[in-house]
């Protein structure tokens, strides 16, 4: 919703604004399910068994009719492919997608009107957008079809810890559903039309919770999605106040942060249940789902995701900054994109789930931001040094000058001078002892345009970097 649509819901009476959120929900099912979602995921439920060299095949083949594609509808590909005289036909298997340049965010945001196909009308696709770190918004544009392609892959993973379709469950999001300024409950609104309970970050507080607790028992709800860092948030706030799930769901489904793995343990030992997740981007040109087995899989049917500028480590795992190829998206394709995450692969795509597409046993998440220290290196997680900071309800690391950092915490009422101690110990043994580490204390750590949580900012200047 723009300023004004969201002054005139916050307005409402809330009756009004559970129509409002099933109006919305009526139009995103109507997108999301509508078409050829249940096709596509009958199809994908068969493919998940394919073999090794059925998924080559299939890659490959998807592989030359995107570039066949792109070169012949989107300006800006045959652009490229034609300065460094590269034809369509040089691109025959994924071993050639090292010959086709990279794709930036910014190559996206200087080149919009000329990634985007030919062959489609503009006011016929879905405009959407994503936030990058730098503040400014990554535009792009697919076709509705695409839209179901990617829901039906998400469904995939759900229907593996055997989640019924029309199930009702709980969102916890960032977005705005429930006033900023309301008071008293219900601080959850209701979308019928899709079996969902929304409830947001900004109520998810200790005044509120016993409200939450009390809703979420009462639901029934077969499971809940959202936002990894909000659920641990819901989860520590419920042991603190010594409150239960008498209720609980089936299962936990996360994603568009990284899981951590100490976030992980809390909110299975709240709920009582399987946590699990599944990466992806809004950009969809890429996906990879975990299976039962708690093992990450690529959803090769989706496209390629590429490890590229590789190490290798001892056991034979490669580890490199994802790109990725997308196969749903043919009105603005996205060819060896740059997505800005690490992954590691493992060697071979075995699981004793019997799923054969390659495997990744980690994603770093985003590598936009980082902290360079005195002696060069460029830090881009601290999560484990807050791993045993249980006095720690939530931190950002911040860099604001070369040589010394900012600790942004919120603290509990355990939390003492000790706990800043151990922390400054921590990053001097772990990180660097070098760098200068300052602490500010806050109330809350202000989530970005998107609302996503950034563990780690840097407000040093391209210049400061590189000196």
């Amino acid at each position: 919703m723009n300023n004004l649509q969201n002054a005139f819901y916050n307005i409402l009476p809330i009756f009004l604004q559970n129509v409002a959120c099933n109006i919305h929900g009526f139009k995103q099912k109507k997108l999301r399910y509508g078409g050829s979602f249940r096709d596509r995921l009958e199809w994908l439920e068969g493919t998940q068994w394919w073999t090794v060299n059925q998924i080559e095949e299939y890659q490959n083949q998807q592989l030359k009719k995107i570039i066949a594609h792109a070169y012949h509808t989107v300006p800006y590909y045959k652009r490229v492919f034609d300065n460094i005289r590269l034809k369509p036909n040089d691109i025959k298997t994924k071993e050639d997608l090292s010959k086709i340049p990279v794709l930036t965010k910014e190559d996206i945001r200087r080149n919009l009107a000329d990634i985007i196909s030919r062959d489609f009308k503009k006011f016929a696709l879905i405009h959407s957008h994503t936030s990058g770190t730098s503040g400014k918004s990554l535009q792009f544009y697919m076709e509705p079809e695409a839209v179901q392609f990617r829901w039906a892959v998400w469904w995939r993973h759900k229907k593996r810890f055997r989640i019924a379709f029309d199930a009702p469950y709980a969102t916890f999001t960032g977005l705005n559903a429930i006033p900023l300024n309301q008071k008293y409950p219900p601080f959850w609104r209701e979308n019928k039309q899709m079996n969902q309970t929304v409830f947001t970050m900004h109520h998810i507080v200790p005044n509120k919770i016993q409200a939450i607790a009390t809703r979420l028992n009462k639901g029934g709800f077969t499971y809940y999605a959202g936002y990894p860092s909000i659920i641990y948030v819901l989860a520590r706030l419920l042991l603190e106040h010594g409150l239960k799930i008498t209720r609980p769901p089936k299962v936990i489904f996360t994603g568009a942060e990284n899981l951590y793995e100490h976030h992980r343990k809390v909110i299975a030992e709240v709920f009582q249940c399987v946590v699990t997740d599944q990466y992806g981007f809004s950009e969809g040109c890429g996906n990879a789902s975990r299976c039962q087995h708690d093992v990450f899989h690529e959803d090769f049917e989706y496209g390629i995701l590429e490890c590229n500028n590789s190490v290798v480590h001892s056991d034979r795992s490669k580890e490199g900054r994802i790109l990725a190829t997308g196969f749903s998206s043919y009105a603005m394709p996205f060819i060896r994109y740059e997505v800005g995450d690490v992954g590691i692969w493992k060697p071979e795509a075995s699981c004793s789930c019997g799923r054969h597409s390659r495997v990744l046993s980690k994603i770093n998440g985003r590598v936009e931001d980082y902290v360079i220290t005195p002696e060069g290196s460029r830090i881009m997680r601290f999560d484990y040094i807050f791993k045993d900071s249980h006095a720690v309800e939530e931190a950002q690391v911040v860099q604001y000058e070369k040589d010394s950092i900012t600790v942004r915490v919120v603290r509990r009422p355990e939390y003492c001078q000790n706990d800043e101690e151990l922390l400054r110990s921590e990053i001097k043994n772990k990180v660097s002892s070098k760098l200068k580490v300052n602490f500010e204390y806050i109330q809350e750590i202000e989530r970005e345009a998107n609302e996503k949580f950034r563990a780690v900012k840097s407000y040093l200047k391209e210049e400061q970097k590189i000196s």
